[in-house]
């Protein structure tokens, strides 16, 4: 990347200006009125060599200054000091480079001239102000070539200094380079476009000045040549050369003639005029061997030498110009360009003033939103100019008119906000009341799991816990409770959790051990999820409440049951066994009597039923049942159970078997036989039924009495078992 940025600019810089370096030594030419070939020849290679030189060094300055920008386009993650630097070359090389480029314009036709008057004076003649109108055609250079060169390299490293600058915002690093306001800008602008036209007009009019006196200093001799060779044809005599020479020779026109060969016959003084300048001399011999009849100008002399060649000899003529006040010229120069010099920062000041002046108060207008944020006090900005500097402003009043519009919107939303979040403190605070006078423990967790809210209850029953303190633990870590039978729970276990998983649970039973007393605590939890408007589980909120109380209750009233059934098996069985006994020994015993002892025999067995289902459901809810399956007929104690009811002229009992064959199941004898005796016909547990045949029991009266129809299938399955 690094290469190609510099190929880039070189490239696209140098191939520019070479359209320019192309054209400016063809005005060059042209400027001097160097129009033979052999004589454009050294000029255009002094050119090539400069220029090649010249460009070697911009091309290795160049190089060095965007160093640090290549380097920073090179490297990844390059660090704050290699931005910096970055920053400062892709800022102050669009202001530096273009200064020191239109510099080497400004001086290279001067090595240019110098040479040509040092070692080609007598080939190629130059006028006396020759290095002054160099002077001038650096200067239009330089004013040319200083906005195209700034232009230029600010569109090719403008992308990266802004890259650069986003980078250094991120960092919080000032921006350093070099600062040229747009005012400053403006003025260079303005001076360049009016300086380099002014100058090179001002020095092609001088020069044409300069060449249009040598050509008419030409065309006059011309006409007292033309006029000698006429006398030169007419006369072969000598004599007569020089009457003639004499008679058209004057103060500033030397008229001589000269042999074929190019020696001068008659007028030494024209002879020696043409001794003393040797270019005119050189460049008069190569003229008469090129062309019988031309003319020899010398700008830096101000003469103009014309021959015509005759069948004879060679009509000579050289006329110099009147003497010219130099010193005035030049200061007339000087006094045209002071005059464009002047004018130009005039209407440069007036031009820049017209943009940067709306950019001022524009720049100020956001520097005031951004140091002070208070958008109500701003004022707009006037428009000067039906312009784009007139849309500018026109927008940045509208930003303004909207940014009020949106600080009277935020101010009315936060006064909103405000009471908003007042009436939720009130509601949170109300909340929180109810929260804490509740007896159970309320627990609020977020979607990790973490404790986000507990009331009082819920403090105290942490307190009984190892978690310690509220913060914003795992639940796993809020109450640390195990099952009623002493089993842990796992921490998916736990009710918060699943309720996070989107289980509702109810009524789910738990033990936590007091640390001050040891004592069981038992809890009964509930837990459901906390959705939000769409659906997705937010959370999970627990209510656990305290149920020590109430299971001591039901362990007192368990044990007060098991008491008062032992205690009433003794005298039931002193009355069972007394009727008994009467019923066995007493043979006198008359039929009501005996009846009266059945019945006493049939109330006492109800009652001891009654006694050991209070018994085994005691020793069930306290965990210490024991139940052994043994083989049960069931044909038999369906017999047994209806024999039990007993004759009556309210109902009727139909049994009806299917099957002949016994029907024997593994069955808990006990509670079966003391379910089967009571005329509720509840059974409380079965197992391991055969799978043949099938058997149908039905008590049937006219009396409301239900009629019990079950098969074995649905005696294994325990779906119809009725409900005691």
């Amino acid at each position: 990347m690094a290469r190609s940025l510099r190929a880039r600019v070189a490239g696209v810089a140098f191939g520019v200006e070479l359209i320019f370096a192309i054209a400016i030594p063809v005005a060059y030419l042209r400027l001097f009125n160097i129009e033979r070939g052999e004589d454009r020849a050294p000029v255009l290679a002094i050119v090539a060599a400069l220029y090649l030189v010249r460009t070697a060094a911009l091309v290795g300055y160049l190089a060095w200054l965007l160093r640090p920008l290549e380097r920073w386009l090179a490297d990844s993650s390059p660090s704050a000091d290699l931005t910096r630097r970055a920053a400062r070359a892709a800022y102050d090389t669009p202001l530096l480079f273009p200064i020191v480029w239109a510099t080497t314009w400004l001086l290279f036709y001067l090595p240019v001239t110098a040479s040509l008057q040092r070692w080609f004076s007598d080939q190629i003649p130059l006028s006396a102000r020759a290095g002054e109108a160099t002077v001038l055609v650096g200067l239009s250079c330089f004013t040319a070539a200083l906005p195209l060169s700034y232009a230029i390299l600010s569109r090719l490293l403008g992308p990266i200094a802004g890259r650069i600058s986003l980078s250094l915002r991120e960092r919080g690093l000032p921006l350093p380079g070099r600062r040229l306001s747009v005012r400053a800008r403006l003025v260079v602008l303005s001076l360049s476009l009016i300086t380099a036209p002014t100058s090179w007009m001002g020095v092609h009019a001088y020069m044409s000045e300069v060449w249009t006196a040598q050509r008419d200093l030409a065309a006059r001799a011309g006409l007292l040549a033309d006029a000698l060779a006429r006398e030169l044809e007419r006369s072969p005599q000598r004599a007569d050369w020089e009457a003639a020479a004499r008679s058209l020779s004057t103060p500033l026109d030397l008229v001589a003639v000269a042999t074929t060969d190019g020696a001068i016959v008659v007028n030494g003084d024209a002879k020696r005029e043409l001794a003393a300048a040797s270019g005119l001399r050189s460049r008069f011999a190569r003229a008469r061997s090129r062309a019988p009849a031309d003319a020899v100008l010398d700008p830096s002399a101000q003469r103009a030498l014309v021959y015509r060649s005759t069948p004879t000899a060679v009509a000579l003529v050289i006329s110099q110009q009147p003497d010219r006040d130099r010193g005035g010229e030049l200061f007339t120069l000087l006094l045209f360009a002071l005059v464009a010099l002047s004018w130009a920062p005039i209407c440069a000041v007036f031009l820049a003033g017209s943009i940067a002046v709306p950019l001022g108060r524009i720049r100020a207008v956001v520097t005031q939103i951004v140091a002070r944020g208070d958008v109500e006090s701003l004022g707009r900005i006037p428009i000067f100019h039906r312009d784009e500097l007139g849309e500018l402003a026109k927008g940045v009043n509208e930003m303004i008119d909207r940014l009020q519009a949106s600080a009277e919107r935020i101010r009315r939303y936060g006064e909103d906000r405000e009471q908003a979040l007042a009436v939720a403190a009130r509601r949170a605070a109300e909340l929180d009341a109810v929260l804490d006078n509740m007896v159970e423990g309320v627990f609020a967790c977020d979607r990790s799991g973490a404790v986000t809210h507990m009331n009082a209850a819920g403090l105290r029953l942490r307190e009984l816990s190892s978690a310690g303190a509220v913060s914003r633990a795992p639940m796993e870590a809020a109450l640390e409770q195990v099952r009623p039978d002493g089993r842990p729970f796992s921490p998916a276990e736990l009710p918060l959790l699943r309720a996070l998983a989107g289980e509702v649970i109810v009524e789910e039973d738990g033990v936590l051990e007091n640390p001050g007393s040891h004592r069981p605590v038992f809890l009964r939890s509930s837990a459901a999820p906390i959705r939000d408007a769409s659906g997705a589980i937010a959370g999970a909120v627990a209510v656990a409440r305290d149920v020590t109380e109430v299971a001591d209750f039901d362990r007192l009233k368990d044990e007060f049951i098991r008491v008062a059934a032992h205690e009433l098996k003794t005298p039931v069985a002193i009355l069972k066994g007394y009727a008994r006994t009467l019923m066995r020994t007493d043979q006198a015993l008359s039929v009501r009597s005996r009846r009266m002892l059945e019945a006493i025999d049939r109330g006492a067995e109800r009652i001891n039923g009654v006694v050991e289902d209070l018994l085994d459901i005691s020793l069930a809810r306290l965990d210490t049942l024991q139940l052994s399956p043994v083989p049960l007929d069931l044909d038999e104690l369906v017999r047994g159970t209806v024999a039990d009811v007993g004759p009556s002229d309210l109902h009727r009992v139909v049994i009806r078997c299917e099957d002949p064959a016994p029907l024997t199941v593994r069955s808990f004898s006990a509670p079966i036989a003391s379910a089967a005796r009571r005329r509720r016909r509840s059974v409380i547990t079965a197992s391991a039924f055969p799978r043949r045949g099938r058997e149908e029991s039905s008590a049937c009266s006219t009396a409301p009495i239900p009629i019990l129809h079950m098969t074995t299938e649905e005696w294994a399955s325990g779906s119809t078992w009725p409900k005691s």
